[in-house]
């Protein structure tokens, strides 16, 4: 998930530098047209043009600024829409993470546990075959049985901490998703 999560990242990012030289480009056409429309305006009004030229020189410039702006608007939008993308990806990504290290350690405190059991176990097979040692095995896997229930107490807790993030990290999620709707 986390492979797929990072090359959501990455494409997000390609789409962002895209729509950077993009919006550059248009700007430059932008403005380019806009000042060949002024100067022929000014040749227009210099070369004594029909007064029809000069006024469509004119009313060229004003249009052009504003295709520009809407434009740019554009632009601003969709980038707004894959930065909210890729910041939901980025919650995505930490909320894994969190989710990873809580399960790495609830895997390390049931290791744990499964020696505790066999070692408990070989205790009993150790009593079952000598009898005189019963009343020592039954001592062993007493003072066992307060190790494992500690053991079981942490995992307990590792599980109950690992839930609450799992919630905690999903919200995040699902808050940042509603926030940016597009």
């Amino acid at each position: 998930m986390l492979k797929k999560l990072l090359s959501r990242k990455h494409k997000l990012d390609k789409k962002l530098q895209s729509l950077k030289t993009l919006k550059r480009v248009s700007n430059v056409i932008f403005v380019a047209a806009f000042v060949s429309v002024l100067i022929f305006s000014v040749v227009a009004a210099a070369i004594s043009a029909p007064p029809v030229v000069a006024a469509v020189a004119g009313a060229l410039a004003v249009p052009i600024g504003s295709v520009g702006k809407w434009c740019n608007s554009l632009f601003k939008k969709y980038e707004n829409a894959i930065r909210s993308q890729r910041e939901v990806i980025s919650s995505m990504q930490v909320g894994t993470l969190i989710t990873l290290k809580d399960l790495d350690n609830i895997r390390l405190c049931v290791d744990k546990l499964e020696v505790e059991i066999e070692s408990m176990l070989q205790n009993a097979v150790f009593a079952i075959g000598n009898e005189d040692a019963v009343k020592l095995a039954i001592d062993e896997i007493k003072k066992r049985i307060e190790h494992f229930s500690d053991i079981i107490e942490t995992l307990s807790e590792q599980a109950d901490k690992c839930s609450r993030e799992i919630r905690r990290a999903r919200t995040v999620v699902i808050q940042k998703i509603i926030k940016y709707p597009g």
